[in-house]
């Protein structure tokens, strides 16, 4: 009985590392761990996995995100939930594409009533109610400067002509139009390339 449980308990946990090896979106990604900085300015603060901006300033830079190592390879995906688990003020860029020579390519931000929304040109990505996980996706290829934005495993942005190098950033960022307070949660966090 003993030798059965342990003999499960392996296939258990090969099966769990398996399905946390495998990027969401598409085939033939292998894992990777990147490293990242903190950036924190004006009233941002973050612990762990948990970002906030504690002031509601509409002048300033006020963050606080992780921005990843430049990418390196053709293709990257980054993959992570999601959950604003308070919007007092608005439009607060929760993921971002960075264009390192030439600012930012893509913000996936939050504005009430409840949407989620291209920063660059405005387009509603989907709807959200504030409290609930929501997982985002975006896979960028330095080779075509295509990146795609997917949410809950559903395509909802394609944009061409990104510069390299380009990184990955999450956390809470006031937009240009923007104002805190608000505070959000990442988990799952997976990055993958080819």
């Amino acid at each position: 009985m003993k030798k059965k449980m342990q003999a499960f308990a392996v296939v258990l946990f090969v099966c769990l590392f398996a399905l946390m090896a495998h990027a969401q979106i598409g085939t033939g990604w292998t894992p990777y761990s990147p490293s990242f900085t903190l950036q924190l300015q004006g009233c941002g603060a973050a612990s762990g996995l948990n970002f906030k901006l504690t002031c509601s300033s509409t002048s300033g830079f006020q963050r606080a995100e992780r921005r990843y190592a430049n990418i390196t390879s053709s293709q990257s995906q980054f993959q992570g939930t999601v959950t604003v688990t308070s919007l007092v003020g608005d439009r607060i860029s929760l993921k971002q594409v960075f264009q390192q020579n030439a600012g930012p390519w893509i913000l996936v931000a939050v504005k009430k009533p409840g949407a989620l929304y291209e920063v660059e040109n405005g387009a509603t990505l989907s709807s959200y109610t504030i409290g609930t996980p929501v997982r985002i996706n975006t896979i960028s290829n330095t080779v075509t400067h295509v990146t795609q934005v997917y949410i809950n495993g559903s395509l909802r942005e394609t944009r061409t002509g990104g510069q390299n190098p380009l990184y990955d950033k999450f956390g809470t960022y006031r937009t240009a139009s923007g104002r805190g307070p608000v505070a959000a949660t990442w988990s799952n966090i997976g990055f993958w390339r080819k």
